[in-house]
């Protein structure tokens, strides 16, 4: 096909706007309407006129290598015939013109206009041809080579402008009719022809199209008769204007500088769009930098929050002692001389409780502040997030409906830590030696003061009343001391286990410690996941970055690849 090297540089450069348009809708490049995109796909228009019979049909087909024009030794050709690419179909544009669709391969890059011969009857087809001629990339002037000098096709070719005239070539058809020796006589003629009539000497060729077509379609070619049609050196006439002509060449040339352009302005975008989105990293280090901030100096706090711990801590001791001091009450004391006594492990069993619900409600509080506070943070982010970035990044990841799960976790943390805590403090059985010994010391007692009275009894029976008076004093006496003992040692029991839960209120602050710090590290945790939608938006969207970059780099590999080709 003649021009293969200019459509393989069109069709690569098509390819390339292609993909280049591809590209500039995924990263929304803005159009340059003052700079439309040139249209390369035009195909290139070869114009045939002559007298009747001339060949000229038997011509375009020979190019094409099909019977595409009917070819008879009869006029067939009453109207101009232009031959398009399409499904087949024959389409009267206008009286006298036809727009002939064939899917022929040869159609994809040449328009082919068959006119009436110069000589015909009929008026109306020479205006038509005529704007055709004036734009088409080659006018083919066809003669028969028995008689090269007819007066109606010289007069057509004078009446051409010069720019016609610049893309003109003289063909002289059915040569195989005429001796070798002949030739040169007839070619001789036409150019004197020429330059008497269109004063210039026009390109010449003579050729034997029906050959030539016969060879093309030959499923296995003779070389002999294809050198002897000489259509080669026509076709290579074709390739050498399509490759030469400046206006097909400014158009690819146009092409290529569009898309150096779109290139050029996609890289900046492209670039833009990278640096932008190094200082959206930048920006959100920045607010996870303040997070931390606020996160340490949550943790720089922590003992000062534990000071409220120790708070919580005196006044539920007093609130045990209180309880312990009630059931070591005389008359409690003595229901359980005789009955056994648990008090101790009734008391332990109530601080370790006390303090499971004062580690409960400390942690809520103190969850509940540290929630606000984030909440607050965040209102201040969610804006500037906004005019950074240009996004909402939602509710933050603390508050609202996630409140109480969060608040949860804490104080679950924190329940935790109480046991640990508790063993700590090494209460377990403190309390238990004490009450056993007041206890023995009052069941001695107790036990001294009836033995008494029943002396006294047995005396008061035998008669001896002053003895037995004596000896109910006596036991009186005993009774009214050991209610003596039992306060005393009561208020000594309480009093040394008070001091000993209050010199312990530091040492389960600090059991604490390590999980309540670990709570407010959590918290913080889950609240920098606020960040985390935003994060996943700016790693797509440097995920999507990258392989674009990648693809305006390849462009522009390519785009140079092309450049020496042009």
């Amino acid at each position: 096909m003649p021009g293969e090297r200019y459509f393989a540089v069109r069709d690569r450069l098509s390819e390339l706007l292609g993909w280049v348009g591809d590209l500039t809708n995924e990263v929304a490049l803005e159009a340059e309407p003052d700079h439309p995109q040139p249209v390369l796909t035009q195909p290139v228009l070869i114009a045939a006129i002559g007298e009747i019979n001339a060949g000229k049909s038997s011509l375009l087909n020979a190019l094409v290598g099909e019977e595409l024009c009917p070819a008879s030794s009869l006029p067939l050709t009453s109207e101009v015939r232009l031959y398009r690419h399409g499904e087949d179909a024959d389409h009267e544009v206008q009286p006298l013109l036809y727009e002939c669709r064939r899917s022929l391969d040869y159609l994809r890059n040449f328009d082919l206009l068959d006119t009436p011969g110069t000589n015909a009857k009929y008026e109306g087809h020479r205006e038509i041809a005529e704007p055709f001629l004036e734009h088409a990339d080659l006018v083919l002037v066809v003669f028969t080579a028995e008689n090269p000098w007819t007066a109606a096709t010289w007069d057509a070719v004078s009446k051409l402008s010069p720019e016609a005239l610049s893309r003109t070539a003289l063909v002289v058809q059915r040569i195989d009719l005429k001796q070798n020796q002949d030739i040169p006589i007839i070619l001789g003629h036409m150019r004197d022809l020429s330059m008497k009539r269109a004063g210039v000497v026009l390109p010449i060729f003579p050729v034997a199209a029906r050959v030539g077509l016969e060879v093309k379609q030959s499923e296995s070619p003779d070389p002999k008769q294809w050198a002897a049609s000489r259509l080669s050196d026509l076709e290579h006439f074709i390739s050498e204007r399509i490759c030469e002509s400046y206006d097909r060449r400014q158009v690819l040339h146009d092409a290529w500088h569009h898309a150096a352009r779109t290139i050029r302005r996609m890289d900046h975008k492209l670039d833009t769009q990278r640096r932008g989105m190094d200082d959206d990293s930048w920006f959100l280090s920045g607010i996870e930098r303040e997070m931390d901030e606020q996160r340490d100096a949550a943790l720089e706090e922590a003992p000062n929050a534990l000071a409220e711990v120790m708070e919580r801590y005196r006044a539920e001791v007093d609130a045990v002692v209180r309880l312990l001091k009630k059931r070591l009450s005389w008359w409690r004391t003595l229901s359980r001389l005789f009955t056994g006594d648990a008090s101790a492990a009734e008391i332990e069993s109530s601080f370790a409780a006390r303090m499971q619900e004062t580690a409960i409600g400390f942690g809520r509080d103190d969850a509940g502040r540290l929630v606000d506070a984030c909440s607050a943070h965040w209102e201040t982010v969610r804006p500037r997030v906004v005019e950074r970035m240009g996004f909402e990044p939602g509710a933050c990841a603390v508050a609202g409906e996630a409140r109480e799960g969060v608040i949860a976790k804490f104080v679950a943390r924190l329940e935790k830590a109480v046991p640990r805590a508790l063993t700590g403090l090494r209460l377990r059985g403190v309390l238990d030696p004490q009450l056993r010994r007041r206890n023995s010391l009052l069941k001695g007692l107790v036990g001294i003061g009836l033995c008494v009275s029943l002396a006294a009894g047995v005396c008061g029976t035998l008669g001896q009343q002053h003895l037995a008076l004596i000896l109910l004093v006596a036991a009186v006496g005993t009774f009214g001391f050991a209610v003596v003992m039992a306060w005393i040692t009561r208020m000594r029991v309480a009093a040394g286990y008070r001091e000993r839960l209050l010199a312990g209120a530091a040492t389960f602050a600090e059991g604490l410690k390590a999980d309540h710090g670990e709570a407010i590290r959590f918290l913080f945790r889950d609240h920098s996941l606020s960040l985390i939608e935003v994060r996943r938006q700016l790693a797509a969207e440097k995920t999507a970055l990258q392989p674009r970059m990648e693809r305006a780099n390849s462009l522009y590999i390519a785009l140079k690849s092309i450049e020496l080709d042009l």
